[in-house]
């Protein structure tokens, strides 16, 4: 009788340690704040007039990380081709919404606010959205 205690007792600690040992869900993931945030293109990503003007944003989102992995590691020579058509460029003042971080937040999933391609998603880089836009306040005027 001693033996199957011994025995239950040891079975309902292997069941319990994992969950005793899991980390809790922290709210401080800077992703998670800026999810659903909306963003106002105000500096156009390229000032090269040959490739013409405006931010780009990828159809594919690995593109969008084959393109910064390769901007970040000066990987040019393992960098992908992408396909014209699978971009679109922003002009200024044209909106985007956040709806979700990939690739480690280095890519954003985001979703077109303006233009011809108005809610589409596209993957934009996150350095590109920290340079290039700025985050629209939402105004409190609730008296």
């Amino acid at each position: 009788m001693i033996d199957i205690k011994k025995y239950l007792l040891l079975f309902s600690l292997i069941l319990a340690t994992p969950s005793l040992l899991a980390e809790t869900t922290d709210n401080t993931d800077p992703a998670a704040k800026i999810l659903g945030t909306i963003w106002h293109l105000v500096k156009n990503g390229s000032s090269n007039s040959l490739f013409g003007s405006g931010q780009v944003v990828y159809f594919l989102s690995s593109d969008a990380h084959n393109t910064h992995r390769s901007r970040k590691f000066q990987t040019w020579d393992t960098f992908s081709m992408v396909d014209g058509r699978n971009l679109v460029r922003l002009k200024k003042n044209e909106g985007i919404e956040i709806v979700a971080s990939k690739f480690n937040n280095s890519i954003y999933e985001v979703k077109l606010l303006n233009g011809f391609y108005k809610g589409k998603t596209y993957y934009l880089i996150a350095d590109e959205l920290e340079k290039n836009f700025k985050q629209e306040m939402k105004d409190n005027d609730s008296i």
